[in-house]
C-alpha cells in the first residue's frame, strides 16, 4: 500500500525490530538504560500473543514506509479519581523527525485510544530537562504535575515452590484448522449469493475428496484446486464464475485463534507440541502470516508426508518425530473420526469444540507457570 503522507498506525509483528531500535534510541536519549536483550520477544507477548492486550502500540510511518516513532499507552487506575485513565508510557520520534507535527499525530491517536476505551484523561511523565517536549505538551494543553518518580526492584520470592505432580502426558499433537486456525467465508457467501448459488456449495465441491484429496496429498497445487473446483460447479455457473468462486476460498482471509496459541505456548514451556494437520503445499507461509511459525516443536503435513488423517500412518510418523511414546501423547482434533484413530493407538484423545475444552485439558501443567 502507497500513500503520500506520513501515516501512524497500530503497530504489526513485522514492525517489532525498528520498534527496538527506537526504544534503544529512546532510552539513550533519556540518558536511561539499554533495554533488554529479548525485548523484541516481551513486547510480542504483551501486543499479539493474548486476546485483549493491555498494552498499544502506535508507530509513525512515512511514505516510504521507514517507521520513525512510536507511542505506548495502557488503561491504568487512579486511586483519588477512582476511575481509569490512559497512560502514555512511551512518545519518541527519532532525531531530524521532530517538528514536523508528526508527535502531534502521536498524541491524537493515543487520545484517541482513550476516547475508545471510554476514559476521560491521558497521563505521562517526561525529565524536567527535556524543554523541547514540555513546550510541545504545552502548546497541545496538557497541564504538568509536580511529582516525582520512583522505581523499586522488588526482588523476586525465594520460598520453594510446591513439588509438582507427574504430568499426565508428555506431547501435545494438535490440529490446526477448526481448533487454531479459523477462515472468514463472508466474501464467498456474498459471491454465492450473486451468483444464485445455496450457502456452501463451492465448500462442497471443494473439500469433496476428489477434488482436495490431490491438494491434501501435496500432488497438486492452488491453481490446480481452484480449476478443479471451477470444474465441479460447471453444471450450475459459467467456468469463469465457478473459477472466481474457487479463487475466493483459495484466497480467503484467516486468523488464530488467540486463546488457543496461548494455551499452546504454555503447554510448550512444558512439554513437545506438535501440529498434526491436513494441510495444504503452503502451510509455512500460512504459519507465518498467522504469526504461529515457532508455535510448535513439530509440524507433521499431510502434504509433505502424502498421507491424510485419520490414516493411522500420519499418527505414527508425528510419534516418532515427537520422541514421545503414544501413551504419553494428547491427540486434539475437532474431527471425532481422527481423535478415534488416535486412541486406537494409545493416545489420549480430545474431541475439540471449544478453548474451554483445550484448557480443560492441558490444566496440570498449566498451573505451572
Amino acid at each position: 500500500m502507497t500513500y503520500d503522507a506520513p501515516l501512524v498506525r497500530h503497530a504489526r509483528p513485522a514492525d517489532l525490530p525498528r520498534i527496538v531500535e527506537l526504544v534503544a534510541e529512546h532510552a539513550a536519549y533519556e540518558k536511561g538504560a539499554p533495554p533488554a536483550p529479548d525485548l523484541e520477544q516481551r513486547l510480542h507477548s504483551l501486543l499479539f500473543e493474548v486476546p485483549d492486550p493491555r498494552l498499544r502500540c502506535l508507530v509513525a510511518e512515512l511514505p516510504g514506509g521507514d517507521v520513525v516513532g512510536y507511542a505506548t499507552c495502557a488503561p491504568e487506575i487512579s486511586t483519588w479519581d477512582g476511575a481509569e485513565y490512559l497512560h502514555m508510557d512511551c512518545l519518541f520520534l527519532r532525531d531530524g523527525h521532530r517538528g514536523l507535527g508528526l508527535g502531534e499525530r502521536l498524541t491524537d491517536a493515543v487520545a484517541e485510544q482513550a476516547r475508545a476505551l471510554g476514559l476521560t484523561e491521558v497521563q505521562w511523565q517526561t525529565p524536567a530537562w527535556n524543554e523541547g517536549a514540555i513546550r510541545f505538551y504545552g502548546r497541545i494543553g496538557a497541564e504538568a504535575k509536580e511529582k516525582l518518580r520512583f522505581a523499586w526492584q522488588v526482588a523476586p520470592a525465594t520460598q520453594p515452590e510446591p513439588q509438582a505432580s507427574p504430568l499426565p502426558f508428555d506431547a501435545v499433537l494438535c490440529d490446526l484448522d477448526g481448533v487454531i486456525r479459523f477462515y472468514d467465508m463472508s466474501g464467498l457467501e456474498e459471491m454465492e449469493r450473486a451468483a444464485g448459488l445455496p450457502h456452501g456449495s463451492t465448500t462442497e465441491i471443494a473439500f469433496a475428496p476428489e477434488t482436495d484429496m490431490p491438494l491434501m496429498l501435496g500432488h497438486s497445487g492452488k491453481k490446480e484446486w481452484v480449476e478443479a473446483i471451477a470444474h465441479g460447479l460447471a453444471d450450475r455457473v459459467p467456468h469463469e464464475r465457478g473459477h472466481a468462486l474457487g479463487t475466493a476460498l483459495a484466497e480467503a482471509g484467516f486468523s488464530a485463534d488467540a486463546t488457543v496459541v496461548d494455551l499452546l505456548r504454555r503447554a510448550r514451556a512444558h512439554l513437545h507440541v506438535a501440529l498434526v494437520t491436513n494441510a495444504t503445499p503452503w502451510l509455512d507461509q500460512d504459519l507465518a502470516e498467522l504469526g504461529i511459525a515457532d508455535l510448535a516443536h513439530t509440524v507433521v503435513s499431510s502434504a509433505d508426508v502424502g498421507i491424510v488423517k485419520p490414516d493411522p500412518r500420519i499418527y505414527e510418523i508425528a510419534v516418532e518425530r515427537t520422541g514421545v511414546p503414544a501413551e504419553r501423547c494428547l491427540f486434539v482434533d475437532d474431527r471425532k473420526e481422527n481423535v478415534d484413530a488416535a486412541v486406537a493407538l494409545g493416545m489420549a484423545g480430545l474431541h475439540y469444540t471449544g478453548p474451554d475444552d483445550l484448557r480443560a485439558a492441558l490444566a496440570p501443567l498449566l498451573g505451572r507457570d
